[in-house]
């Protein structure tokens, strides 16, 4: 059903009618929600997508949401998925129920393009609920804005071996990549009561994030759920660990709490362990052991990049880039310039002969850029160039403006600082909202305008903007957003990040696409 008159419908549940009520309540097949209006937007918090995953549903694949009597509130964020503390998100509730999704619309009776956002954290850590991705601003270009949680760490990508025969019939290990499939499903099948266009959707998301629009675009199971996709430095071509190590893992962690082997018995001590313990446990992991998708034959079928190399993703029109500094990522994952060196083995002279053509670098410059163009920026471009191979146009983005107030204090664009032009100023902190130069909201109204673009036609381009072409293996071309201004460059860093591609490429025995 679509959203009736406010009043009507407050009267009808005997709400606050008033000429000023920012209740706003609307019906789906699941029953009545009362939402809220923020600077003229719906906002729907809170709607569980899926059944909560505990008890004897941890560790399976996301069953259907709940249903409900009466009026469902739904004015603020549900609580997030379990996950370590981190030092620079807020301590929000955390709570293993945490399957639930967010929607901000203009317009509740109208036909809107759906934009679908997936939060980074490393698969580790996140939430819908980060003041970060308030999607206001974004639903005011004329779009609908969903997010959603998705499981983290040991709980959403944990493949031990007496799941198989728990559940024989269902998908094993990627837990959290199928919530986000059982997300995009809730959303086909319920955005038009909130005025979407459930064949108009687009994926975008962050880090972790963006991996998981790679993922979602190479998985057979999230064909058709989709239109569009952009992947803001989501990699791209990096390995995804297998089944078997995951498994490997899996049955230490269950080893190590009294649970081996297959068994029930042993499930369902894993199943009674408290989330306490389990996040102690993950605490305890090796740097080097990756919790995150994985290679399990169903969701993911081979890398990611493999499947785009095969023409075998999605084949959907795509954005994908990285920002001018990366490298801020690398203490986070226990990465060192030295480390990005010595990777390089014998080939070092080569690659420092590449990267100093216009002048010398030092060991750390040359480490730190050396990991923002194998990580980031090398993906993006390959991964792009796959889908323009496959007949889709595909869009490379590289973004080096720095805000005014904190020019000349930081080095480039870190991880993850594109995310305040996408969402805008709402979700950052006050003090830093409260410097922004018309400048800064200059390119805050443009990025906005991209990326509501594409997500309403599969192009980004629009009137006032700097023109962005789509671009080729042949004619690499990237929007360059920078201090300076936008604009598009042939052949932006070709040569360094071709070193990384050519590797991936002799590595995986794929072949260039032109």
């Amino acid at each position: 059903m679509r959203l009736v008159a406010v009043g009507i419908v407050c009267a009808f549940l005997g709400l606050n009618a008033s000429a000023n009520a920012e209740t706003v309540s609307l019906t789906i097949a699941q029953g009545a929600l009362a939402g809220t209006q923020e600077d003229g937007i719906l906002v729907f918090k809170d709607i569980p997508f899926a059944a909560a995953p505990v008890g004897p549903l941890r560790w399976r694949a996301p069953q259907p949401g709940p249903s409900w009597q009466g009026v469902r509130a739904a004015d603020r964020f549900g609580d997030i998925c379990p996950q370590p503390r981190v030092s620079w998100a807020p301590a929000l509730p955390q709570n293993e129920d945490c399957l639930s999704l967010n929607v901000w619309t203009p317009d509740a009776q109208a036909k809107l393009p759906v934009m679908v956002w997936i939060y980074g954290g490393a698969f580790i850590t996140g939430s819908s609920a980060l003041p970060t991705y308030t999607g206001v601003d974004l639903a005011k270009h004329g779009v609908v804005v969903v997010s959603f949680n998705y499981r983290l760490g040991w709980l959403g990508f944990f493949n031990h071996p007496a799941l198989a025969a728990d559940a024989p019939n269902e998908a094993h290990g990627n837990y959290g990549l199928m919530d986000q499939i059982a997300a995009l499903e809730w959303v086909k099948k319920n955005i038009a009561s909130f005025g979407g266009d459930p064949d108009n959707v687009t994926i975008f998301g962050e880090s972790a994030g963006g991996m998981s629009v790679n993922d979602l675009m190479a998985s057979p199971r999230a064909k058709g759920l989709f239109n569009k996709a952009i992947s803001e430095s989501g990699l791209g071509l990096t390995s995804s660990p297998t089944a078997q190590a995951s498994a490997e893992a899996a049955t230490s962690f269950g080893a190590r709490h009294d649970a081996p082997g297959d068994g029930e018995l042993g499930l369902a001590r894993l199943r009674a362990l408290s989330v306490v313990d389990i996040l102690a446990d993950q605490a305890k992991l090796p740097s080097a052991t990756i919790v995150s998708p994985m290679i399990d034959g169903q969701i993911l079928t081979e890398e990611p990049g493999v499947a785009f190399a095969r023409g075998e993703m999605a084949h959907v029109p795509y954005i994908a880039g990285s920002n001018s500094n990366e490298s801020t990522l690398m203490a986070g994952i226990h990465m060192t310039p030295d480390s990005m060196l010595r990777a390089a083995g014998s080939a070092l002279p080569t690659v420092r002969k590449v990267y100093e053509e216009d002048g010398p670098l030092t060991d750390d410059e040359l480490g730190r850029q050396i990991f923002g163009d194998a990580l980031f920026a090398s993906g993006a471009q390959a991964l792009s160039d796959f889908v323009v191979k496959s007949g889709e146009p595909a869009y490379v983005y590289q973004f080096a403006y720095v805000a005014d107030a904190l020019r000349g204090s930081v080095s480039g664009v870190g991880h993850g600082g594109e995310l305040a032009y996408v969402f805008g100023l709402r979700g950052i902190n006050p003090a830093l909202a409260s410097k922004a130069t018309p400048a800064d909201r200059a390119v805050i109204a443009q990025m906005q305008a991209y990326w509501t673009n594409f997500a309403k036609t599969g192009d980004p381009n629009g009137e006032g903007l700097p023109h962005w072409p789509t671009t080729s293996g042949a004619e690499p071309k990237t929007l360059f957003i920078g201090d300076d201004g936008t604009k598009a460059v042939d052949g932006f860093r070709k040569n360094q990040i071709m070193l990384s591609y050519a590797a991936w490429m002799k590595r995986t025995g794929q072949t260039p696409p032109n």
